[in-house]
C-alpha cells in the first residue's frame, strides 16, 4: 500500500518547544494534509503537538508492540495514503559535546517503516563540533540502511553561523543542509500539567510555525516534500481485526486532562466494531444505553478535580466500583481510585478518592512525560481481571509519575507483573479489578492486544 511518509528526528532540550512540533507546524500552515505520529514515550512532547495542532496524533513505539509486522499493521491501520504520514521521533542524546547516543527506537521505527529521515539537531557556535555529531548520526543510520536525507540546524545565531554549518556537514557526510531555526525563534516549553489543564497554552506552537512560513528560503521545503514521497509503498500485514457483534456501545470520557493517546483508544475501538458515545468530562453524564465506560490516559488529580464540579457524572463515576457497569481506567486516572491520592508523601495533603479500595497514591512528584515501555505478565488469579488466553500479555508504558502506584492496592487485587520490556526487570504488580471496574497503572497500548480487549467487551456487554 501506498503511504507517503518522512521522519523527523528532532534533539530535544528539556526547556525548549521541540523543533519538531516547530516543524510540523509550519507544514500544516503551508496547507500541506498531515498525519501525525510520535515515536518513543513523551506525554508532554504527544499533547504539546495535539495541542499546539489541533488534530489527531497516534504514539507509536516498537516496544509496545508484539512484533516489527504489528508496528506496521498498526500504521497500516491509521495512515492516510492522501496525505503526508509524519513521524516525529527523539534523535538521540549527546554525551559528550561531539557525539551523541541515537536513540534506539527511532531507528528501528525508521528501519520497520522503511522510512527516510530528516535530522534537527541542535547547532554548536563551532561548526565542526556540531557536523562530527551529524557525522556519528549519518553513521548509525548508514549501518542500518536507512536514508538520512538531509539535517536542519536549530538555535542558529545568524545566517553567517548557517553559512559555516553548511560547509562544515559538507565536508563531513553526504547528506545536504537544509536550513536553520533561528534561535531567537525558540520558545519556553510548557509542564505536562499545564498542558492538561489549558490547551491554548499551546499557542506559541502555531505562532512560531506561521513566522517560520513566512520567512522566505529559510528551510529548503519544496526538498523536505519531495523527500516525504520519495518511499511511498510499504509491506502491510495482509489481516483484518474481525468487529464485534451487535456493535456494543463504548462511553468514552473525554477531556483536556484525559488526553494523552487517546487518538491510539478510538481508532481500536472503532476497529473492533465498537460504537463510541463521547462523554464530556466537564457537562456529561454516562449515557444508559452504553454497555461499558472508559476512561484514557491523563492527569487523574487535574482530571477529578474538574469532575467534581459535574456532580450527576462525579456520582456515576463514584458509584461504578459498587454497582456501576464494566468499566476500563486507563493508565493516570487510576490514581484517584482510591481512598485518597496525594502529590506529596506528606498526610496533610492527602485527597479523598472514589474508596475503590482502603490503600492510597502518590502522584508523582515529576510530571515531565517520560515514561518505560512495559510488558504485562499474568499472574495466578490474572484470569479474574481479563479473559486472556495462554502466552498472551499486554504491552504499554509506566508514566513517571505513576511509578509510586505500582503494588497498589495490595491484598492480591493487582494480578500482573510489570516488567520493563527490554531489561525485563520487574517493576511491581499491577492491573486491578474491583467488581467491575478494571483499571491499570501503566498505559495499555491497547493495539498490542486487540483479541484480548475483544474478549473482555464481549463478555462484559452481555
Amino acid at each position: 500500500m501506498d503511504f507517503p511518509r518522512l521522519m523527523i528526528a528532532d534533539e530535544r532540550r528539556e526547556d525548549v518547544i521541540p523543533s519538531g512540533i516547530v516543524l510540523a507546524a509550519t507544514i500544516k500552515s503551508m496547507g500541506i494534509p498531515l498525519r501525525l505520529f510520535v515515536g518513543g514515550i513523551d506525554d508532554r512532547y504527544l499533547r504539546m503537538l495535539s495541542a499546539g495542532l489541533g488534530q489527531e496524533v497516534f504514539s507509536i513505539d516498537p516496544l509496545q508492540f508484539k512484533s516489527e509486522s504489528e508496528v506496521r499493521f498498526f500504521f497500516g491501520s491509521v495512515a492516510k495514503g492522501d496525505c503526508l504520514n509524519l513521524i516525529l521521533s527523539p534523535l538521540g542524546v549527546t554525551v559528550t559535546e561531539d557525539r551523541m547516543v541515537m536513540d534506539q527506537g527511532t531507528v528501528d521505527l525508521a528501519r520497520i517503516l522503511d522510512c527516510g529521515v530528516v535530522s534537527v539537531v541542535h547547532a554548536n557556535p563551532l561548526a565542526s563540533i556540531t557536523a562530527r555529531v551529524m557525522a556519528g548520526v549519518w553513521e548509525r543510520f548508514s549501518k542500518e540502511n536507512l536514508d538520512l536525507y538531509g539535517a536542519i540546524f536549530s538555535s542558529v545565531l545568524n545566517p553567517r553561523e548557517y553559512q559555516l554549518l553548511e560547509m562544515e556537514l559538507g565536508r563531513s557526510i553526504p547528506s545536504m543542509a537544509m536550513g536553520y531555526i533561528p534561535r531567537y525563534m525558540e520558545r519556553r516549553m510548557v509542564s505536562l500539567v499545564d498542558l492538561c489543564s489549558d490547551p491554548r497554552i499551546a499557542q506559541p506552537v502555531a505562532s512560531v510555525g506561521a513566522q517560520l512560513k513566512s520567512m522566505t528560503g529559510q528551510i529548503d521545503w519544496s526538498a523536505l516534500m519531495a523527500f516525504g514521497e520519495c518511499k511511498s509503498s510499504l509491506d502491510i500485514p495482509n489481516r483484518t481485526i474481525e468487529p464485534l457483534t451487535g456493535s456494543p456501545s463504548v462511553a468514552v470520557v473525554t477531556d483536556d486532562t484525559l488526553s494523552i493517546g487517546i487518538d491510539n483508544d478510538l481508532a481500536l475501538l472503532k476497529a473492533i466494531g465498537c460504537r463510541i458515545i463521547p462523554v464530556p468530562l466537564a457537562g456529561g453524564a454516562l449515557p444508559p444505553e452504553a454497555k461499558l465506560a472508559y476512561f484514557p490516559h491523563g492527569l487523574g488529580h487535574l482530571a477529578l478535580k474538574k469532575l467534581s464540579v459535574n456532580r450527576t457524572l462525579f456520582q456515576q463515576v463514584s458509584n461504578l466500583a459498587l454497582r456501576g457497569r464494566p468499566t476500563l481506567v486507563n493508565g493516570g486516572f487510576s490514581s484517584v481510585w482510591g481512598r485518597w491520592f496525594s502529590l506529596s508523601k506528606d498526610e496533610i495533603d492527602r485527597l479523598p478518592g472514589f474508596g475503590a479500595f482502603d490503600e492510597g497514591v502518590v502522584v508523582g512528584p515529576h510530571f515531565r512525560g517520560y515514561g518505560v515501555a512495559v510488558d504485562m505478565e499474568p499472574l495466578p488469579g490474572a484470569r479474574d481481571t481479563l479473559p486472556y488466553e495462554a502466552g498472551e500479555k499486554l504491552r504499554g508504558y509506566l508514566p513517571d509519575f505513576m511509578e509510586s502506584s505500582v503494588g497498589i492496592p495490595g491484598k492480591g487485587l493487582c494480578s500482573w507483573m510489570l516488567r520493563e520490556a527490554d531489561t525485563r526487570k520487574e517493576l511491581g504488580e499491577g492491573l486491578w479489578k474491583v467488581r467491575k471496574v478494571l483499571a491499570c497503572q501503566a498505559r495499555i497500548e491497547m493495539w498490542s492486544c486487540p483479541d484480548l480487549i475483544k474478549r473482555w467487551i464481549r463478555l462484559e456487554a452481555k
